[in-house]
């Protein structure tokens, strides 16, 4: 059975031999000096102006190889009326050629009736062939019906038949394909769900699958010949050494790396590197299967990290315990040295007072860290909240110069939670924010934004435009005891992702060196 990219050829084969035919036949009357015909020339022409038209808008084939047949025997039609002249009967034949050369026994039985019918009319009803043309006329329109005869054998004999041995051959060679090994790797190759790149010596990709192409980005007329860009530019030297290495017969399975895409975003990678052995044992090619891990990864850092929050939880839990009750004692004499107006280190005092509040704060925030303990949970306005906390920090931002700027989406908006918990989560990310525009030199703004989030959540940010912070610290901001403060404790951020956690939100930092940071409290609404 043909395709439709054949029939559509087809097509536009006998569309264009019907204007090739009205153009040699105004051609042949001008030269000959005779007359012509003026109704045919008004029908033919901008019938085919009309077929040119449905070609182009894809019009079904069907529908196109009625209307070219209808045409093109509307046209002959025509021209025999105007000139009824017996030589031109002639040219019935041409559509019903047509009609046969489309391997459709329908069209071409229901062209031949109409065509007698048409005869007919001619021949009894006009007198079309009563009257004998000029013996010039004769030879112009036999002329143009073998030259339009032989056009059309040899162009369809040329092309269609190329393109019947082609699909001929293609079928054959699918066949062969899909009953040999080579089918079946083929087949592997296209339907792979990993990534598969095949590199020539020179690094050039000489082979892509689908998957490959839905991973990377990169489509395969863009990639065959080329070495494209897969790796991020701080790793090219180590993936330089692979490729001699893989090139020189080693393998790599499994292996752990970043990769980039298409459009410049990275992912984690896990790839495969093998030689491709000729028979003479030289290396042909090398390939690469690689698959997406990035989720994987993911999944392993909330691992690690929910471990971390457990570990950290149990140390807190015996460290607060072992340590508060000495440091009872312990500021229970510093209070006794500063009620002794006599005593000789009084200057310390007040010192050693700071440096126990201090503790008494990590011990605080180590038993965060612990095992949750009981709490009330009611509904929350977003909006009260808001106003509280900003009326808590109005005079350090007033000290500090810093403005403050609120936006609230509409009146307000209530959530369910641990309400001291929530306001410690705000004044941890409010006092980070403050902290961020210390010596910054410029203006300093916070602005403190809430929103809904496709109406099942609600969204508080919190953004300064601080230094930032710098891009080899950012991975570590959640880790315990991790910070970059003088007098930090590293718990602050761990401790407010806990809190959201445990309410069913999401805790995330965002992050411009020299630009500022945005902190985004993500929680689901009532």
């Amino acid at each position: 059975m043909e395709s439709s990219t054949i029939k559509r050829n087809r097509n536009g084969l006998f569309l264009h031999l019907f204007g090739t035919a009205i153009f040699l036949l105004v051609l042949i009357y001008l030269l000959a000096g005779h007359v012509l015909p003026v109704y045919a020339l008004a029908f033919s022409i901008p019938a085919y102006a009309l077929l040119a038209f449905l070609q182009m808008r894809n019009t079904p084939v069907l529908i196109m190889q009625a209307a070219i047949l209808g045409m093109m025997n509307i046209s002959v039609f025509i021209l025999n009326i105007e000139t009824l002249a017996p030589v031109n009967i002639v040219f019935f034949v041409f559509p019903l050629i047509v009609s046969a050369m489309y391997y459709d026994t329908m069209p071409a039985i229901a062209l031949g009736i109409i065509t007698a019918v048409e005869i007919a009319m001619l021949a009894f009803l006009f007198g079309g062939f009563s009257e004998r043309a000029p013996m010039s006329y004769v030879n112009a329109q036999l002329f143009i019906f073998m030259f339009f005869a032989l056009n059309l054998s040899i162009v369809h004999s040329i092309f269609f038949r190329r393109v019947m041995l082609e699909a001929e051959e293609k079928n054959n060679s699918m066949e062969r394909a899909l009953s040999s090994k080579e089918g079946y790797l083929h087949l592997f190759f296209q339907t792979a769900k990993d990534a598969i790149a095949v590199f020539d010596s020179d690094n050039k990709i000489i082979a892509i699958n689908p998957a490959f192409e839905e991973l990377y980005g990169w489509s395969l007329p863009e990639s065959i010949g080329k070495s494209l860009p897969l790796v991020p530019p701080e790793r090219l030297d180590e993936a330089a050494i692979r490729t001699k290495e893989v090139q020189a017969g080693k393998s790599y399975s499994l292996l752990e790396t970043e990769d980039l895409k298409k459009d410049g975003s990275r992912f984690d990678a896990q790839i495969t590197l093998s030689p491709i052995i000729g028979p003479s044992g030289n290396v042909l090619a090398t390939s690469v299967i690689s698959r997406d891990i990035s989720y994987r990864k993911e999944a392993e850092k909330l691992i690690l990290q929910s471990e971390k929050l457990k570990l950290t939880g149990e140390i807190a839990a015996g460290v607060a315990h072992e340590i508060r009750n000495p440091m009872t004692v312990i500021s229970g004499f510093v209070q006794m040295m500063e009620n002794d107006a006599v005593h000789p280190q009084k200057e310390y005092i007040g010192l050693i007072r700071s440096e126990i509040a201090r503790i008494d704060l990590i011990i605080s925030e180590f038993l965060m860290l612990a095992k949750p303990q009981a709490t009330e949970r009611k509904e929350i306005g977003f909006k009260k909240m808001v106003d509280d906390i900003a009326l808590l920090f109005g005079p350090q931002l007033n000290l500090d110069n810093i403005l403050f700027t609120s936006h609230i989406e509409r009146d307000d908006f209530v959530v369910v939670g641990e309400e001291h918990h929530l306001k410690q989560v705000v004044i941890n990310l409010m006092k980070n924010a403050v902290e961020a525009l210390e010596g910054i030199g410029r203006q300093g703004r916070i602005r403190m934004a809430i929103r809904s989030s496709s109406g099942r959540s609600v969204s508080l940010s919190i953004k300064d435009n601080g230094n930032g912070i710098p891009d080899e610290s950012a991975p570590f901001i959640f880790e315990p005891f991790y910070t970059t403060k003088a007098t930090g404790t590293g718990l602050g951020l761990l401790i407010s992702q806990k809190i959201i956690q445990e309410h069913g939100g999401t805790l995330t930092i965002e992050s411009e060196e020299g630009r500022g940071t945005a902190a985004t409290v993500t929680l689901p609404l009532k």
